[in-house]
């Protein structure tokens, strides 16, 4: 029974197809196929993307289960950055330019002048 299922909806199916197919402009198979293509190239990805979450979901809980605490950032610790000013340099000039470097002027060339 199930057998014979399969066979009339596969055969009902490719003669929709044919049938169809007859029928279409080249530009609308093009783009039937186009569609056909990238939703069976998304599908693996699908499939990849699916199975490393759920192995990570499941790495996660295992490490939680092991009496690890659990925090946002995987177990590392927070780091703080702080970073000094230069007190004795220009307030107008950049901080990675110390004090000691000498200003000049910029000389620009024009293209197509002479």
């Amino acid at each position: 029974m199930r057998k014979a299922l399969i066979a009339t909806v596969l055969s009902f199916a490719v003669t929709l197809a044919v049938v169809v197919g007859n029928r279409m402009s080249t530009e609308a198979m093009a783009v039937v196929v186009g569609v056909v293509c990238g939703v069976a190239a998304a599908i693996p990805m699908s499939l990849l993307i699916l199975a490393v979450s759920t192995r990570r979901d499941r790495y996660r809980s295992d490490w939680q289960a092991s009496g690890y605490p659990a925090t946002r950032s995987g177990g590392y610790p927070p780091v703080i950055v702080i970073q000094g000013g230069n007190p004795l340099g220009n307030p107008m000039q950049p901080p990675y330019l110390g004090s000691t470097v000498e200003s000049r002027p910029r000389q620009f060339h024009v293209v197509g002048e002479d």
